[in-house]
């Protein structure tokens, strides 16, 4: 499919304990599609496929998950 790793959210709902964000995307070193729910509280974020026990991305898809959601988070608290 492609050679980098794509992630796009699709959507972000801050709840009481943080943030739930949809993300979906392509690891591109395991070629593979993904679409997910991801949480994050100011300091984690979980997710299935974050997560090495259950269903995990290549390392620099889940450091790229990563970065997005802090980019995303950072917006929307200097927004407020």
């Amino acid at each position: 499919m492609n050679n980098k790793n794509i992630v796009s959210i699709g959507g972000v709902i801050e709840t009481a304990e943080g943030y739930n964000l949809h993300i979906k995307g392509y690891d591109a070193e395991q070629n593979r599609e993904f679409n997910d729910l991801f949480s994050y509280d100011g300091f984690l974020v979980r997710g299935r496929h974050i997560d090495p026990r259950q269903d995990p991305l290549s390392a620099d898809c889940r450091l790229e998950i990563k970065r997005k959601i802090l980019e995303v988070v950072h917006e929307k608290d200097a927004q407020q």
